[in-house]
């Protein structure tokens, strides 16, 4: 029903603002179609419009909607810098053998890989202690059909995992997604932003219904294996997904954690890797510095695994596959020291020597070792090994690489003791880094084995002398 502009209590007075530039009208219960052009109000509903003088109010309108997602846009992106700007607070405090208390600052961040259906002898969760690390990854969950999948005896051994959040409030679970080898579903989940969609719905929908703090994203690796033109732009796809990742965190108004594996050599990282935009989206990456030398038909040679520092003789290409220079790369292309978390390993690489008589880092190899499979040796094992073999055992710290080897006949292996794991921790302190990865808990000692054989009774040795290292003692009992 149309209504006069004066004398009725639901009439407002047309009240104009004209100057050269501009002209403010309400409009108000009015039938009336006024100068500018502008549509009739409906009953009591009034509107304040701004029009400028000339311009067509849905124009008007599209501009301050653009204006509003502009303003919306700017306010994501300054989470996002503020978000990467804080540093987490991953302190905790853990009794240690003297009595003491250790109040850790810095993240160490575990790999725990979920047993194998069948299997006997294996780490179950309940292994693990609880204050052992600050981080641990859940590995790993592929991606099917564009989702995150989990098994029956995956989702068993999840929910394990956090239970030990019980006993310990501060620590972090995540899940690991991806992993070694190229079935992983990376390619075919990020082509576009409709698939992204989905495996993003899938993340929330795990992270609440196991209670999670965040995932681990392990692609090994973007533009890496690229045979066909529709996934040449994997790297910018990858940067997308972790741009959509946090801003779909922020939207829910939740402290997840994103976190990547990524690779050591720079000639990946330059192929794979967005580095800036690593650095604004992710909370920290799992750098992982190991692996640098394993047999293959293309290196047939003994080499050091995860080694600190690069050996004075090595040059050019060989020069850069140590932690030391990964960790400048990374640095120079722009990711912070807050990012940047270490990987050190808890299993070793074996080779068999071409000639028993040269075993020096560089000498001719035949194959894998006997020891583990395709040359992969888990700790106990190498503890077990120089337990057996004591006499015949040679054992060398390289002095300039600052991790050791052993060789027994024409068996030849690299590794790292708790000595050289709490070098490179200390090391990690010294670069002010974000902290340490272990790969993984389960090559680790978790059994004891090691201490029985050469040193005492302590379970999980590497990450122990990791996390002691990384810790500051602040108090006695």
């Amino acid at each position: 029903m149309g209504a006069n502009r004066t004398g009725k209590k639901n009439d407002e007075v047309v009240k104009s603002f004209n100057t050269k530039y501009k002209e403010e009208i309400v409009l108000c219960d009015n039938e009336a179609t006024n100068d500018s052009g502008l549509s009739k109000a409906k009953e009591n509903e009034c509107v304040l419009w701004t029009a400028f003088t000339g311009v067509p109010v849905r124009a008007t309108l599209l501009v301050i909607l653009i204006g509003l997602l502009f303003i919306y846009t700017v306010f994501i992106e300054f989470n996002l810098l503020t978000h990467n700007n804080v540093s987490m607070d991953t302190s905790e405090e853990i009794k240690i053998e003297s009595g003491g208390v250790l109040k850790v600052d810095k993240v160490v961040s575990c790999y725990y890989n979920m047993p194998s259906p069948g299997a006997s002898s294996q780490l179950r969760p309940s292994a693990i202690h609880p204050h052992l690390c600050t981080h641990i990854n859940v590995a790993f969950a592929q991606i099917r059909n564009k989702v995150i999948y989990l098994d029956h005896e995956q989702y068993e051994s999840l929910t394990q995992v956090v239970m030990l959040k019980r006993m310990n409030p501060n620590l972090k679970i995540l899940l690991s997604i991806g992993g070694a080898g190229n079935d992983t579903g990376f390619p075919n989940m990020v082509i576009n932003h409709a698939s992204r969609k989905a495996f993003i719905k899938s993340v929330k929908t795990v992270l609440r219904t196991y209670g999670l703090d965040g995932i681990d994203l392990d692609w090994e690796f973007p533009m890496v294996h690229v045979d066909d033109n529709i996934y040449k732009r994997q790297r910018q796809h990858f940067s997308q997904l972790l741009r959509e990742i946090r801003m779909e965190y922020i939207r829910e108004k939740k402290d997840y954690l994103l976190s990547l594996a990524v690779a050591a050599p720079e000639t990946i990282v330059d192929v794979a890797y967005d580095v800036d935009q690593i650095n604004l989206y992710v909370d920290y990456v799992n750098v992982m510095t190991y692996d640098f030398h394993a047999f293959t038909k293309y290196t047939p040679f003994t080499g050091l695994n995860s080694p600190l520092y690069r050996r004075n003789i090595e040059q050019m290409y060989l020069a850069t596959l140590n932690i030391n220079y990964t960790v400048h790369m990374y640095l120079d292309k722009g990711l912070d020291r807050s990012k940047i978390v270490v990987g050190i390993p808890t299993y070793g690489h074996s080779f068999t020597l071409v000639n028993a008589n040269n075993g020096q880092v560089g000498s001719p190899a035949a194959g894998y070792g006997t020891l583990g499979g395709l040359g992969f040796v888990n700790y106990p094992d190498i503890c077990k090994f120089i337990a057996k073999f004591r006499s015949e055992v040679v054992i060398q710290l390289d002095p300039d690489a600052r991790v050791p080897y052993l060789q027994r006949e024409a068996e030849w292996i690299s590794y790292d003791t708790p000595q050289s794991a709490m070098e490179k921790a200390n090391y990690i302190k010294e670069q002010n880094l974000r902290g340490a990865m272990i790969y993984s808990l389960n090559a680790d000692d978790y059994e004891g084995v090691c201490d029985e054989e050469v040193e005492g009774s302590l379970k999980f040795p590497l990450a122990v002398s990791v996390k002691h290292a990384l810790a500051d003692k602040v108090k006695s009992n």
